[in-house]
Formats: structure tokens, C-alpha cells, sequence
């Protein structure tokens, strides 16, 4: 019977031996070098090549996240300067109750209500004039009691083209009567007000009836 390759092997001197097994571990390594290390190798080398570019790209995001917090912090205050002029200018809901305000008011100071009218509005662009007739009888601490009061209000109230009566005399004080027209603002959205300058028809109260 033919001898095998094991047997063949086992007759072999030992430094033969020896060198076929140093020769054997070789081609393994080897194998394993070319097989594992060099494509774990080459997968490193291409991530080393993705390096700048992530990088680039982290800076551009944290680039984008500071901006992000500067344009937070804009709408933040753009929203507050929108409040700000909401407190000025109320919107429609808001007009009738600030006229009884104003009616309320005079009654208050113990002015008699002679006339208390709501003109047209005048329409602009974001807001409307909202003109009021008044005609006011009492004392003149009264009357500038009054006006002092409109002027200390949140809301935008200007009083123009006063006129000032004398009437009579009441418990030692001079009675006047002051005309004078008032003007309030109201908040108009942009849809609405894109008529520009076209006026509408105001709801009209009198006081004192």
C-alpha cells in the first residue's frame, strides 16, 4: 500500500518538519492579511477620505444652529413688538368696549354727556381711524380731569380741535362746554385693509340716552 502524504510527512527529518510548519502558518497569515486586515485597512482609508467632508459638514450645522437661535430670538421680539402694537391698536372685537371706556370715563369725572357719536372708519394700511364727536359739559377740572385720563390710556386716543364754552355757574364752579373731536386706532389684518384708503361705515353710539 502506497504510503500517504501524513506518513510521508511523519518519516520527514525534523528541520523539515519544522520549515513545512513555519511555511504553513505563513500562507495562513498571509491569507488573513490580504482576507481581514488589508479590507478592514481599506474600509478605514475611505472613512479617513469622508473626514473633511463631515467635517464641513458638522461646521456648517453648527453654523445653521447658531443662526437658528438669531432668527429665534427675532421672531421673539418681532412677536412682542406684534403685542406692543396690539395693546395700541386693538383689534375690532375690542373697539366697542374701548368707546364705553371713553363714555364710562366722562360719566365718572361727572361730565354730562351731550353728544357721544362714532364717525365713519377710515381705513389705511394695518390700521383704521376710528373718529368720535363728543360734546362734554361740566366743571373745567372735570374736563381735564377727563382729557388727562384719555391720555394715560394703553390705547391710542387723541383729542383735536377743542372748544371751549362757558355755560353757567353750579355750587361756585363755572360750568363749560368742551367740543372736541377723538380719534382712536384700530388694528387692521393686511386682507382687510388691502382696499387702501376706502372708508367703511362705523357703528355710531350716543352717550347720555
Amino acid at each position: 500500500m502506497a504510503e500517504s502524504q501524513f506518513d510521508k510527512f511523519l518519516a520527514t527529518p525534523p528541520s523539515t518538519k519544522v520549515a513545512a510548519i513555519v511555511l504553513a502558518m505563513g500562507l495562513i497569515g498571509a491569507g488573513w492579511y490580504f482576507l481581514y486586515y488589508g479590507e478592514v485597512e481599506a474600509a478605514l482609508a475611505t472613512e479617513r477620505q469622508k473626514t473633511p467632508q463631515l467635517a464641513k459638514t458638522l461646521s456648517e450645522e453648527k453654523e445653521i444652529e447658531k443662526n437658528l437661535q438669531k432668527y429665534k430670538d427675532e421672531i421673539e421680539k418681532l412677536r412682542k413688538s406684534r403685542d406692543e402694537m396690539r395693546d395700541r391698536l386693538p383689534e375690532n372685537a375690542e373697539i366697542a368696549d374701548l368707546l364705553q371706556q371713553i363714555h364710562s370715563q366722562a360719566k365718572i369725572v361727572g361730565l354730562e354727556i351731550a353728544r357721544f357719536e362714532r364717525g365713519e372708519d377710515e381705513v389705511e394700511t394695518m390700521y383704521a381711524r376710528i373718529p368720535v364727536k363728543m360734546v362734554l359739559r361740566g366743571t373745567f377740572h372735570q374736563v381735564a380731569t377727563f382729557f388727562y385720563y384719555l391720555g394715560k390710556l394703553t390705547r391710542i386716543v387723541n383729542v383735536e380741535n377743542i372748544e371751549l364754552t362757558a355755560l353757567d355757574r353750579a355750587a361756585g364752579e363755572e360750568r363749560i362746554q368742551a367740543v372736541c373731536n377723538a380719534t382712536t386706532f384700530m388694528y387692521v389684518p393686511p386682507a382687510e385693509s388691502a382696499d387702501g384708503g376706502r372708508s367703511k361705515k362705523g357703528k355710531k353710539k350716543k352717550g347720555g340716552k
